[in-house]
């Protein structure tokens, strides 16, 4: 009777140890998992924003377009530049319209001027793009006469016609800032990069 008691304390003496192995275990294991389990924020560090990219966003306007007037002679000085529909030719890949012509094509495509910005007009309606063309224009302008649009091939137009592409040359070819622009990479009808005519310095 006394052994059998004796053997029972003794096996569970063994059980009680082992429990407290096991905890002692489980306990040091979560303290090495918690020693793991990095703090992000320390880790990082300070956070350094991204360099502005110049990259000009177009505001979407989900208003109604409202219609211009008729009267085109009465519009403000400061009212957006517009060009009609138009049918004709398809504009050239490449245009100038002061007397350095030449030499403004060959150092656009060189990339004689900094690219300041650039602009994606793909998803616009006609009218959209050149609301978006006027404020691209002022933007450029802030910022230095060099600057490249997207307007796409216009392959996916009805009737395989580049309706966005041909109106914007259009409307580049009759901005009054505009002087000169060029396709940027050889191949790819779907971008041009342009030239503006330089600030005047108050006062200077």
């Amino acid at each position: 009777m006394t052994q059998d008691f004796q053997s029972t304390l003794k096996a569970l003496g063994k059980q009680a140890k082992k429990e407290a192995e096991a905890r002692q275990l489980e306990a040091e294991e979560a303290k090495k998992r918690e020693a793991e389990n990095v703090d992000f924020a320390k880790a990082v560090g300070s956070v350094v924003p991204l360099k502005n990219t110049n990259r000009y966003v177009a505001p979407r306007d989900t208003s109604p377009l409202k219609p211009r007037p008729k009267d085109t002679a009465a519009l403000a000085a400061e009212d957006y530049f517009y060009v009609g529909s138009g049918n004709g030719d398809e504009p050239p890949a490449s245009f100038s319209k002061n007397g350095q012509g030449k030499n403004d094509l060959q150092r656009l495509r060189n990339g004689h001027y900094p690219v300041v910005a650039d602009v994606d007009l793909h998803g616009y309606t006609q009218e959209e793009a050149q609301q978006v063309l006027n404020e691209f224009i002022g933007f450029v302008k802030k910022r230095g006469v060099c600057a490249e649009i997207v307007h796409g091939s216009g392959l996916g137009s009805a009737g395989y016609k580049p309706v966005l592409k041909n109106m914007t040359r259009r409307w580049l070819m009759q901005h009054p800032d505009v002087l000169a622009y060029v396709e940027p990479r050889a191949g790819n009808d779907g971008a041009v990069r342009i030239l503006l005519k330089r600030r005047r310095v108050e006062g200077g």
